[in-house]
């Protein structure tokens, strides 16, 4: 029952259906019974009366079956909830979380959603709250050409990677380059967000999302199911632990001065950042598509 009142697609069926089951009950009693033995009718005050009687014996059964059950659950059982969520809700549930909580936590690979939604999202609410925002990023490092590599033929290998831009050591790192630039632009412009990014060298199927409310865990697959862990709950609490230890093993993206960014970056601005953060190698420069980097920075698409 959690599961199908927890959707909003499952939740307009199941009332839906009981609405007809109900429907068809009432007129079955009123007419049908009656027709076939006269005996059985029945009055509006009757049924009122029944209905009653059985409602403050159902509500006694429902309170005393529910305290039982939440007796006789352990409280580590109750602490590692962890629900699966469906591939349609997992946009909408990140949206509903940035719009409420002080800090953000991503751990993936490139961070496409990140740039495109999280972070203009929790800059526009810092600016209407007047509240600031913290911000975590951790994503691949750029100039580990054989990690990019690694993950691109991943990529490649997946239902998804087989459509759009094909995936290459080039095209990630250009990815990733472009949240960073991203990240930097927005902590730049906007004094109410902390952005702290970390490149990490390694990389794993599953991304992390992490708000103050719950995580979600997704994958690269538009269909796949995501898992859902509430604050407090020990999942909770070992994602954050794991994102932790990730710091500690990787590279702080550190800004060599204040950089000025105007609404659209254009190639001088983007070179001077990838310059001054020490994002890639400048003299290998010429092996990205920095166009495309651009394209990324100024019009982000959301991969949902």
């Amino acid at each position: 029952m959690d599961e199908i009142l927890s959707k909003q697609h499952y939740r307009r069926t199941f009332f839906g259906v009981v609405a007809l089951v109900l429907l068809l009950a009432l007129i079955t009693r009123f007419f049908v019974l009656p027709y076939f033995d006269p005996a059985q009718k029945m009055t509006g005050a009757a049924l009122l009366g029944s209905f009653l009687d059985n409602l403050v014996v159902s509500l006694l059964l429902a309170v005393f079956l529910g305290a039982f059950v939440f007796w006789l659950t352990p409280n580590i059982v109750r602490r590692s909830a962890v629900e699966v969520i469906a591939p349609k809700q997992i946009s909408p549930l990140l949206k509903s979380a940035t719009s409420a909580t002080r800090s953000w936590i991503y751990k993936g690979a490139c961070g496409r959603y990140t740039r495109a939604t999280t972070i203009p999202k929790l800059a526009e609410t810092a600016r209407t709250e007047g509240i600031g925002r913290d911000i975590t990023i951790c994503v691949l490092n750029p100039m580990n050409d054989s990690l990019c590599t690694e993950y691109a033929t991943y990529r490649r290998s997946l239902k998804s990677g087989s459509s759009g831009t094909a995936w290459t050591r080039q095209v990630v790192q250009e990815e990733v380059i472009a949240t960073a630039i991203t990240a930097l632009k927005f902590q730049f412009s906007e004094p109410l967000l902390r952005i702290r990014v970390f490149f990490v060298d390694h990389f794993s199927a599953f991304r992390l999302d992490i708000a103050d409310q719950y995580v979600v865990v997704t994958k690269e697959e538009k269909e796949a199911s995501a898992l859902r862990a509430d604050s407090g709950t020990y999942f909770y609490d070992s994602y954050k632990d794991d994102v932790r230890l990730t710091e500690r093993q990787s590279r702080e993206m550190i800004c060599c001065g204040k950089l000025e960014f105007s609404d659209q970056v254009d190639e001088a601005k983007l070179r001077e950042a990838i310059k001054c953060a020490d994002l890639f190698s400048e003299h290998r420069l010429g092996e990205l598509n920095l166009a495309r980097v651009l394209n990324c920075v100024n019009a982000p698409g959301n991969p949902y």
